[in-house]
């Protein structure tokens, strides 16, 4: 019941564009970035919010930034897999322009591995075109 209620606030924040904030052993706050289908470049909204969460780490060098890169599941599993990959490279290296240092970061990706939740494929294969960013303490 608590983990379909933090789900469905965290849907409701990302929703309004609002990082969640929450505690105990969670991570301190969970960014989703959406990209379009099949690319890996970033949107003027994405930046907007990475340029916040630079700023949250350059102030704040004791957080750690976790980025995970995702895909849907169309297309050729190995292809979804690189491009999860510059998906997660390419918030990383963003955050890197930004003075974000290395070791703050630890990039990761799963590809089309790890399903999104949302009514209706369409919506599903949307929402899938991820990177998630989890500020914790190191």
């Amino acid at each position: 019941m608590i983990t379909a209620l933090l789900t469905i606030a965290l849907t409701i924040c990302v929703n309004l564009g609002v990082r969640a904030q929450i505690t105990s052993d969670l991570p301190l706050s969970i960014t989703i970035l959406y990209f379009d289908q099949s690319s890996h470049q970033l949107r003027p909204n994405v930046k907007t919010m990475l340029d916040s969460i630079a700023q949250q780490l350059v102030e704040q060098p004791r957080l750690m930034a976790t980025v995970t890169g995702y895909t849907d599941n169309v297309g050729k599993r190995e292809l979804n897999m690189a491009l999860a990959k510059h998906r997660a490279k390419a918030v990383e290296q963003y955050l890197r322009q930004h003075g974000v240092l290395a070791n703050q970061i630890a990039a990761s990706w799963e590809g089309p591995d790890t399903k999104a939740s949302a009514d209706g494929p369409e919506a599903i294969k949307t929402i899938s075109r991820r990177v998630v960013v989890q500020l914790s303490p190191r």
